[in-house]
């Protein structure tokens, strides 16, 4: 049996093609092509066939097959077929270029498709998927599905400074559903909840980030209602909204809402409780949210990403302890300076920069007027 640690060589897309070095204990494996910039164990170009059949000697000591995960971006979907034949725990893939696969005979439990905002056309379904994870720009899929689905993971990418909601489209394949999770970048754009409606069997929602329209979920007759990392939930109907509820968890989740829920959860413990679990904790204002996950000079890289992060983080620091309006500005004025010394500075840097100020600001323990900051940041700036 080959192992399947340390130095080796595999005939990945040749006789001994790659030489690998995988560490002990470690059960994933990588394909990626180098121009992605994504670390691999192996690297193939996008369109490059790959010999698959290569790990059908690898196993795990236990005696599983090995990998147990693959994680692959690039265009050679034979992969299906191999999978058909040999067992996977689980798969993730990226595609590189539009796609049309059928997945409902690939012996996977699990499966992750980040379709990079390609079209993909599916088709899913078997005895053996016990779990699929969609990521990337869901209006490009078209799904289809062998046997229905009961439970669908959404990873959906979003922009950065677009407050225009995203939303699943119409997906008639998914009708049977009972689960779902959603997650969205928390300072993205957020996801509008009234696109689940088309659900109508969900019994147990979990929601990861950036939400709005919850309003909706008071349609749906949930048992299980999970929220994290969300920076605003208005419009979440009260607990008692759901009759058959006996699950739920709001954590890392803004504070006003967040409050409320947890006087919520005390009187429905007073009339009939919940028979599983129940959760409110981690609390955090909403400037909390943007400077944790929103940080504008996250984007800017080399030596004026670092210098502008380090600056950030430590004025946020500061701010947080500032008594008097005018420590805030010195320490607000501070940052501006920084960035003062830093080449090439332009407009898409400077409105980073102007964003950074306010986040910063509003995290003072008292308001503090933007025409005042608008000010400070003008008299301050040198770009």
């Amino acid at each position: 049996m080959p192992k399947t640690y340390g130095k080796f060589t595999l005939s990945l897309t040749g006789k001994d093609s790659h030489k690998v070095n995988i560490t002990p204990g470690q059960g994933r494996f990588t394909i990626a092509p180098k121009t992605s910039g994504e670390k691999a164990d192996a690297y193939v170009d996008a369109d490059t066939p790959i010999q698959w059949e290569v790990f059908n000697d690898f196993k795990v000591p236990a005696g599983g097959n090995w990998p147990r995960v693959m994680d692959y971006m690039g265009n050679d979907t034979r992969f299906i077929k191999w999978t058909e034949q040999r067992e996977m725990e689980s798969f993730d893939w990226t595609l590189m270029a539009p796609a049309t696969v059928d997945f409902s005979k690939a012996k996977i439990e699990y499966l992750s498709v980040d379709n990079n905002d390609y079209p993909l056309d599916i088709k899913l379904g078997n005895k053996w998927l016990k779990g699929l994870s969609l990521q990337g720009n869901p209006h490009k899929i078209t799904l289809e599905t062998a046997v229905p689905l009961k439970s669908i993971s959404f990873d959906i990418s979003t922009e950065k400074k677009n407050n225009t909601p995203v939303f699943l489209p119409e997906f008639e394949a998914l009708k049977d559903l009972t689960t779902i999770d959603i997650s969205t970048p928390v300072g993205g754009q957020p996801f509008d909840c009234g696109s689940l409606l088309q659900f109508k069997k969900l019994k147990t929602v979990r929601l990861n980030g950036n939400m709005c329209n919850m309003e909706a979920l008071g349609k749906l007759n949930l048992s299980d209602i999970e929220v994290r990392y969300c920076p605003d939930m208005t419009g979440l109907p009260p607990l008692s909204t759901w009759a058959d509820l006996n699950y739920c968890i709001f954590w890392n989740v803004e504070e006003v809402r967040g409050k409320a829920l947890r006087k919520e959860l005390k009187e429905l413990e007073k009339t009939r409780g919940l028979s599983e679990y129940a959760s409110v904790s981690n609390l955090h204002p909403k400037s909390w949210f943007a400077t944790e996950f929103n940080i504008p000079f996250a984007s800017w890289e080399g030596k004026n990403g670092r210098e502008a992060m380090k600056a950030y983080k430590e004025t946020l620091k500061a701010v947080k302890k500032a008594k008097e309006e005018k420590e805030v500005r010195s320490l607000l004025e501070g940052l501006i300076a920084v960035i003062n010394g830093l080449p090439n500075i332009e407009t898409t840097e400077r409105e980073d920069t102007y964003e950074a100020v306010c986040q910063l600001a509003e995290v003072a323990s008292f308001a503090i007027e933007e025409e005042k900051i608008t000010q400070w940041f003008d008299q301050a700036r040198e770009f």
